[in-house]
């Protein structure tokens, strides 16, 4: 045992000796054990049960010694005073042992407490691990050395259920992993199959005729064969450039550059990037002179709208009107596209943004196209902070895609002091 609670015990005894000489001075004290009990009793709460025995040892040779006579001897003349000392030494033996039992469940308890409070914060920290590399961080943090064994125990049971959770999770997102990578595997094979078929026959058609016919053919026909072939081209650069833009979201690797930048800029810009796929549609543009300056990275927001364009350009029929409208709404700018094509039926709309869907395309027959265009659109929008809808045209055919950008703080501000003005 440890010889400090000891040496304590021996000094609280010699302050209750002191405290007992001091009181007899002004008052008779027929029993000083009482003043001696009160040592053992602290010693026994602070000490437990063998430094509360020692001191009761100690407190019988001191009175013995000091207070009962004769005196500066252990030996006790009077019977009544051996009784007095005896029924001390009971007393404190039964004294000591109550209060030692009061300090070890008080320690047992304070120690339960501890168990608890170190398990909670434990199953805590490991219910918001994302990962079983988390986990085993927790583990080391909150185990190994220097516990008792009630912690210990518990403790491992704590973690190997935290640990099997984790595997669990990790086994759950790998397979749903597998199979959302499955399923675009099976979609992106299905259009290949479809879209990259199409363009490449009308390429090698056309380049099969040019080859073979040569100088035989009209300046005409070649220029109708090459303008096929561009356009052809175009139509599989365009579905290629969607398909790597598709594997750069899905790999997280959209890193949007902002800079301010005038909307009308980006409009303009998609616009003459798909001329030759509006020209048959009539164009309609409304672009207001006030507009404030926006945040954005010009190139995503130029191929999200391009993207909205050609599925416009490529839905609605011949001559009928493609529509592009900017507006201030609040702290955003309203960026919509409205056509007159067959649109999309309600059921259809949740779905719209989702990779590889493409609506029925009116009379019940499935739209062409690789259906990217949307998913991307919504993708680089939501990059540059905005948002997206697709909805139906109130009381016509057709749909309405609206596209919210967020106006930077200093710009709307200033739109703010300008409309007080």
């Amino acid at each position: 045992m440890r010889a400090i609670p000891f040496l304590v015990s021996a000094a609280v005894v010699a302050v209750a000796g002191a405290a007992t000489h001091l009181l007899s001075r002004f008052m008779p004290l027929p029993h000083v054990s009482v003043v001696f009990l009160a040592a053992v009793v602290a010693s026994a709460i602070l000490w437990g049960f063998w430094p509360s025995v020692f001191a009761a040892v100690l407190s019988v040779g001191v009175s013995s010694f000091f207070f009962y006579s004769p005196i500066f001897s252990f030996q006790v003349a009077d019977l009544r005073d051996i009784a007095d000392l005896v029924v001390f030494v009971v007393v404190a033996a039964w004294t000591s042992r109550l209060a030692a039992n009061l300090r070890e469940q008080s320690l047992l308890a304070r120690r339960r407490r501890e168990v608890v409070e170190r398990l909670l914060a434990f199953s805590e920290r490991v219910a918001g691990a994302s990962g079983e590399e988390e986990v085993r961080a927790a583990i080391r943090e909150y185990g190994g050395a220097g516990t008792d064994l009630e912690y210990e125990t518990a403790f491992q049971v704590h973690a190997a259920i935290a640990l099997e959770r984790a595997r669990l999770r990790r086994e759950v997102n790998e397979a749903r992993l597998r199979a959302q990578g499955e399923a675009l595997r099976e979609a992106l094979l299905n259009s290949v199959s479809h879209d990259l078929r199409t363009p490449l026959a009308t390429i090698l058609g056309a380049a099969t005729t040019l080859e073979g016919l040569g100088e035989a053919t009209s300046p005409a026909v070649r220029r109708e064969l090459a303008a096929s072939l561009r356009q052809e081209a175009e139509r599989l650069a365009s579905y290629i450039e969607n398909v790597l833009d598709l594997t750069r979201i899905r790999a997280g690797q959209i890193a949007p550059r902002l800079e301010l930048v005038e909307l009308s800029d980006i409009v303009n810009a998609a616009l003459l990037r798909k001329q030759r796929a509006l020209a048959a549609h009539r164009v309609e543009v409304s672009l207001p002179a006030d507009l404030p300056m926006l945040r954005l990275d010009l190139f995503l927001m130029e191929q999200a709208l391009a993207n909205v364009l050609d599925n416009a350009a490529k839905y609605a029929p011949a001559g009928s009107a493609v529509s592009v409208e900017v507006a201030r709404v609040g702290a955003e700018v309203r960026l919509r596209v409205s056509d007159e094509g067959p649109g999309m039926e309600a059921a259809e709309l949740p779905h719209a943004f989702e990779p590889f869907f493409r609506g029925a395309g009116g009379a019940g027959r499935t739209a062409s196209g690789s259906g990217l265009g949307l998913a991307i659109c919504r993708a680089f929008v939501e990059a540059n902070g905005g948002r997206v809808s697709l909805a139906g045209r109130e009381g016509a055919r057709g749909a309405v895609l609206e596209m919210y950008l967020p106006v930077p703080e200093g710009e709307a501000d200033t739109m703010e002091v300008a409309d007080d003005d």
